[in-house]
This record gives C-alpha cells, structure tokens and sequence, in this order.
C-alpha cells in the first residue's frame, strides 16, 4: 500500500471519487465530430466501461513497484532470511508461490464487474449524475439476500433495519427523479427512459452482490494484495470490453447513443477531434488510479465503517458540485433544484441512516462471533495445559505448539473483523490472539457489505473444530477478503 496520511487519504478520497461520479456523466453532455463529420454527444456507454477498466489497470505498474521496494528493504535488513510478503518467497532458496491460478480466478469476478458497470454506464445516459450515486446504494439489499441464501449468513435486527431504510430512500430518490423529470441537462429524458436507467442501475447492483458473495465464498484466501487485485480485474476488464464486448456492440442493432449499438470508430473519431473530451478521458482515468488507492489507505488507516461515512459524503458532494455546475452555468452542465429535490434529499437522509445502522449490525454480528471464539478457546485452555503436562511426564517430546509460539510461527491476516475496525485477525488456524497484519495486505472490497460470511465459515470450520496448535507451523497464509 501506498503510504499516505490519513488526511491525505481521505481528501484524496473524497476528491477523486467525486471527480470520476462527477465525470462519468459530464462525459455524456460533451460534443465532438463523429467519422461522418457530424456533431453530436459522446454519448458512448462501452467507451466510458473501457476507462474505467484501463483506470483500475494504472495500479498494476504501482503495485510491483512497491513490492520492489518491499523485497530491497526486507533483503537489506536481514539478507540471510528475507521475506516478500507480496511474492510468498521465504529465505534463501525459498519456493516462490505461483500466482498465476489466483491471477486467472480474478477473471470470474472481473465478468461479473463488466456486466455491472455496462448496466450503470447505460443507465447514467437516462438519470443525473446524483440520481445514480444514491441508487447504488440498492447493492445493500442484493448482498445481505445472497449472504441468506448462499453464505448461510444470519441478519440481525439492525441489519434488517438497515435494509428497511434502503428501500424506503431508494424509492424516495426514484420518485422524486421521476416527478422531477430531469435525467440530462442537454436533452429531455422521458419516464420510460428514467424507469429503463434507474432498473439498470438497480441490475448493475444485483449483478455486484452477486460479485461479492462469489469472491466471499471461493476467494477469502486470495494471496495478493489488494492493489494487484485492482490492477488484474481491471487489465482484464479493459481486455475484455476492447477485444470481446465493442466489436459486438458494433454488430448489434439499434440507434448510436442508447447503450446497445455502439460504433467504436465513431468513438476513436470523437475522442480524436476534440481536445475538451481528450482532458476529460485522461483526467477520469488518473481520478480512478487515486481513488483505489486513497481508498484502500482510508480503510487500512481508519477501518471500513469509517471509509462507508465517507462514501455518503462522496455522495453528498457529486449532489452539491452538480447543482453548483448548473447555478454557475458551466456549459449545459449539472442538474437543477426543484421542489422535488427535498424529496430526493429526504431519500438521502433515510439511505445513510441505513448505510450506518446496517454497518453497525454487521459490528454486532462480528463482536458476538469473537465472543464465541474466545469463549471456546478458554474452555480448551485446561485441556491443552493438562495434555502438555501428560506429555512431560511420560517423556514425549511431540512439538505442542503453543498460543505464543504459533503467534510467532505464522502471520496474521486481514480479515472480517479487521476491515470492520476491530483490528487485525489471525488466520483460522491460529490462535484468536495472533494479531499484527500490515495495512498494506487489506483487500479493496474492505468496504463491502457481506464481511461476516468467510471469517465465520473459517472460524467454525478450522479454528473451532481442532486444536489450535494444528498445522499452525506450516500455515502460510495472508487470507485476503476481496
């Protein structure tokens, strides 16, 4: 991880996250001269998916730079025992862990990522920039749902609280869009159009719980760090979209400008022909590489409930800079105040209530899940000491594997518990108190909804269900939630 103060982390948050929600749809209100030499709007949904995926890819080059330095400045405090915690490679000789298997299961949630920012990329066409932040917050609903029904995860009474409040602020923002009747400040959207775009949006987050529960359940253990984890998806994303995804919207019919059919040499023309689109684009681009990474150094610095306030504020501040655009008469650019505009702030309120109360169950949920854990390791204590004491007295010298000695022998890894603000969490086969993971190894989906599913599979099933001396000298393993 980039090191950065938490002041600087979160500014650079804020700022660069508003920017890209910001941009994304100014994109869309922006004018260049197609292939035919006719003017027209950019208003190319596949394009703006490339971006972004192109964006998260800039992490790559920055993330093995720092494992770069990471590797000189282990070998030069100790050379003769070096240890790359972003390579796996362990003293001299040490057997490097292949990456390329985890690298290649990135590409099942990248598809996943590719179908859900089509659909809200479509969708911004027919809604204002405000509208689309606020609706996103409907990813709460789909993931608690498959956390029920696949991960076998309990909702407590905050939870389904939470949940309350997203549909009842989710409903209220989509009204007041509707009754408002203004998705564009270039062209008069109409309700068919706003229902289309706010059902996309709403898809799009089904579609990334959906990527959520999947990276919950089959990659808990992923060994990369959180940055590479962005720069892979998005190398593959942008791959994907450029290779696969455009040359099949160029085929598929319909009108240019409506998300299905979309010409990418009439977009290669458009973005040629206008400097104002090209400084845009870059600046999109830059805003997403410094988002991921303030984002990823607000949660390692100040946790994940910390980083959810803030993304409400993000939201707040896509809402006040769009108005602002408009008042100050930038362009066409913004969107206006009408009387039902106190409905859609009304809509803001109740989601960000939910956002917090739902975050505060999943605090619940997490501290009665280590209270178990300690509970039990207690009543296992005596039993341990009594079998470490029959060892001694008949002479057998097995090498029992005590809490301090396996805090010793193994890493601790970030986890659940962690990226809820309640510190850093040993791996399940270590003892609970095996605490020190480094910020840096925190996954960029610390922030997400669904955080007790793997930690309590692995709780159960490892930690609870042996003794916490097994196989703790041969555990290598930093156990990412992405």
């Amino acid at each position: 991880m980039v090191q950065l103060g938490q002041t600087v982390s979160v500014s650079g948050l804020l700022l660069f996250g508003t920017t890209t929600s910001l941009l994304a749809k100014i994109v869309y209100e922006l004018k260049s001269t197609g292939k035919n030499g006719e003017e027209k709007y950019f208003r190319k949904p596949w394009a703006m998916t490339s971006l972004m995926f192109l964006g998260m890819s800039l992490c790559l080059p920055l993330a093995y730079y720092q494992e770069r330095r990471a590797k000189k400045r282990s070998e030069a405090e100790d050379p003769l025992l070096s240890f790359d915690q972003y390579s796996g490679v362990s003293g001299p000789g040490g057997k490097r862990r292949s990456q390329l298997k985890e690298i290649a299961l990135l590409s099942l949630p990248t598809a996943f990522d590719l179908v859900a920012t089509v659909l809200m990329n479509v969708g911004l066409l027919y809604v204002t920039a405000s509208v689309y932040q606020m609706m996103r917050g409907a990813e709460m609903l789909f993931a608690a749902a498959f956390a029920i029904l696949f991960l076998g995860r309990k909702l407590n009474r905050y939870h389904a609280l939470g949940i309350v409040c997203c549909v009842v602020g989710i409903t209220l923002v989509g009204t007041s869009s509707i009754l408002s009747g203004e998705g564009s400040s270039t062209h008069v959207v109409s309700t068919e159009e706003m229902l289309l775009g706010m059902g996309l949006i709403i898809t799009s987050q089904a579609v990334q719980a959906a990527q959520l529960t999947f990276e919950d359940f089959f990659m808990a253990d992923l060994n990369i760090p959180g940055i590479k984890i962005v720069g892979y998806e998005g190398l593959m994303g942008a791959l994907g979209c450029i290779a696969v995804m455009m040359p099949i919207a160029y085929y598929l019919p319909g009108l240019e400008g409506e998300g299905v059919h979309e010409d990418f040499v009439d977009t290669l023309a458009m973005i040629s022909h206008s400097r104002l689109l090209q400084v845009v684009l870059g600046v999109d681009m830059a805003a997403l590489l410094l988002y991921n990474v303030s984002g990823m150094a607000v949660t390692g610095h100040l946790g994940a409930v910390f980083r959810t306030v803030l993304e409400t504020m993000r939201t707040l501040f896509v809402w006040l800079v769009d108005l602002a655009l408009f008042y100050l008469h930038v362009g066409q650019l913004g969107e206006s105040w009408s009387v039902y505009s106190w409905l859609q702030a009304a809509g803001f309120v109740v989601l960000v209530a939910g956002t917090l109360v739902y975050r505060h169950g999943d605090h619940e949920a997490n501290r009665r899940l280590l209270a178990e854990a300690l509970a039990l390791r207690n009543t296992e204590a005596p039993a341990e000491a009594e079998a470490a004491e029959s060892g001694a007295l008949y002479g057998v010298t097995a090498p029992l594997l005590t809490s301090s000695a396996a805090a010793a022998a193994a890493p601790a890894v970030s986890s659940p518990l962690a990226m809820a603000g309640y510190g850093s969490v040993p791996s399940a086969s270590l003892p609970i108190d095996a605490v020190g993971t480094p910020t840096s190894r925190m996954s960029f989906r610390a922030t997400q909804t669904i955080v007790s599913g793997s930690y309590s599979r692995s709780l159960t099933g490892s930690y609870m269900s042996r003794p916490q001396w097994a196989n703790a000298a041969n555990e290598n393993n930093d156990g990412n939630h992405h």
